[in-house]
């Protein structure tokens, strides 16, 4: 059976790469993976004639896809799937400096796959390489022309005609929802959201890290129950044995493709040796633990795990690992990436500061929470911590370690660990602030003398801001 399925699949990615032009050769060409039938990976490699900082990349198709992924920015799209806009505003782009763009199409396996009509660099079409579009998906072909895009920052004449400008959401009179969704890249353009309640699409234009689509309300135990959706970034980790799945940690995804927890939750027991990847499940916009097919969650395998080299599994010591997810997520109103935390990184700064920590940790009870729920709590100095319980925080503290609790019943519980501490922002909004993590959840007296947890003790937290350059270094894969 297993052999015949090899054939099929083999005679139907012949037949694909069979079907599959590329319109532009020089720029784009596709890959032969005959072992994927219902997916196209494609490799662009495009040069700007001006330096560019944010690049705006855009995929136009012939027919419907499912989902573009790609390792280079975040995606949107309208209902359509036949064009997405890839952004990087971060990005910068030397003038003459190619750029590779790695992104793959997945489609349905029973119709034909959908075929590259155009590629755009920040309002340049480079594919078709004449510049001209001779096949365009839906009526707003000129869109696609060598003309300037005047809705694109990055465009010399960005703002000079008031008729295509940046506007409010609505439509133009006369004009189709294509034409506004490529006229307002930064416009009202409302995210997928897998069936559920869409927020009003002004809130969803400038989607960025730390963001929360609705207002949060003003483990984990004595926490408090929070909304669906309130902490978007917070995500569940799963371990794969046979046919168990078993949840063991949280997680924050901190890009589109990479999550930050601690090193114990994806190692092998006092090892550095990460566990195997392929046997790690991430579930993302989860908010029951028991339920698993609310609308919006997110399921993704794991492509590679990154643990600190300094990781000591005896003394918890760099207790820091990225996980990169196998393919990006998808940007919507109950997955969203945390920022990394700015700023000054000197801990007394914080001291006596609440921070915000979310999970599904054990409630007073013993219980695993079934809800996600959420605890505030001070961090506390040093010395503090130290005193407290000098035999064990003396062996367990650092100067890349906080502890933070009240120690009267308001802790993080074990089901807790490689969750995020998050602090908002300093200037930004306070009904809706962006938020930045500072804090993973990493040790506390339970974990060594007992399951259940002992709130009567404070937490040990990796402290994020001194692990940075690791950070940045694994989502790049510099290390």
């Amino acid at each position: 059976m297993l052999a015949s399925l090899l054939v099929v699949w083999g005679v139907f990615g012949a037949a694909i790469s069979q079907q599959l032009i590329s319109p532009c050769p020089k720029i784009f060409q596709y890959e032969k993976r005959p072992e994927e039938p219902d997916r196209w990976y494609g490799t662009a490699v495009l040069t700007g004639s001006q330096d560019l900082v944010g690049v705006w990349f855009r995929v136009v198709l012939d027919s419907t896809a499912l989902q573009l992924g790609n390792w280079f920015g975040e995606v949107e799209t309208k209902d359509h799937n036949k064009g997405f806009l890839v952004k990087n505003p971060d990005y910068r782009l030397k003038a003459g400096t190619p750029l590779t763009i790695k992104f793959f199409v997945r489609f349905d396996p029973n119709r034909p796959p959908p075929k590259l009509v155009s590629l755009r660099l920040n309002a340049v079409v480079k594919c078709p390489e004449d510049g001209v579009v001779t096949e365009a998906p839906w009526a707003a072909g000129h869109l696609f022309t060598n003309q300037p895009d005047l809705s694109d920052p990055s465009s010399p004449d960005f703002g000079s005609s008031p008729s295509i400008n940046i506007r409010p959401p609505g439509r133009r009179p006369g004009s189709s929802d294509d034409e506004d969704f490529y006229h307002s890249d930064f416009g009202a353009l409302s995210l997928p959201d897998s069936g559920r309640p869409q927020a009003k699409p002004s809130l969803l234009a400038k989607a960025t890290c730390g963001t929360v689509v609705k207002s949060p309300r003003p483990l984990i135990t004595h926490g408090q129950a929070i909304g669906d959706g309130d902490f978007p970034w917070h995500a569940a980790l799963y371990h794969a044995q046979g046919i168990d799945l078993t949840y063991t940690c949280g997680a924050s995804l901190i890009s589109l493709q990479h999550l930050l927890t601690v090193a114990h939750c994806v190692t092998r027991k006092k090892s550095t040796n990460s566990i195997n990847a392929g046997n790690l499940l991430v579930y993302l916009g989860k908010f029951y633990l028991r339920i698993w097919k609310t609308p919006g969650i997110q399921d993704k395998r794991v492509d590679s795990i990154t643990v600190h080299p300094k990781y000591n599994p005896h003394t918890f010591g760099n207790d820091v690992a990225v996980v990169k997810l196998a393919e990006p997520a998808e940007l919507t109103n109950y997955v969203r990436p945390i920022c990394l935390w700015e700023g000054n990184s000197k801990l007394d700064l914080l001291v006596d500061q609440l921070g915000t920590v979310v999970g599904w940790g054990f409630d007073e009870s013993g219980k695993i929470t079934e809800q996600l729920t959420k605890a505030n709590m001070p961090i506390v100095s040093q010395e503090t911590c130290i005193y407290s319980f000098p035999d064990f925080y003396s062996r367990f503290t650092s100067n890349t370690t906080f502890c933070a609790g009240f120690k009267n019943g308001t802790s993080a519980c074990n089901g807790d660990s490689g969750g995020g501490m998050v602090f908002p922002r300093p200037g930004s909004d306070k009904t809706n602030p962006v938020w930045q993590i500072r804090g993973l959840v990493s040790i506390s007296v339970a974990l060594q003398n007992g399951f259940k947890c002992d709130s009567s003790h404070y937490t040990v937290f990796t402290d994020v801001a001194k692990f940075l350059d690791f950070i940045k270094g694994a989502m790049t894969d510099i290390l």
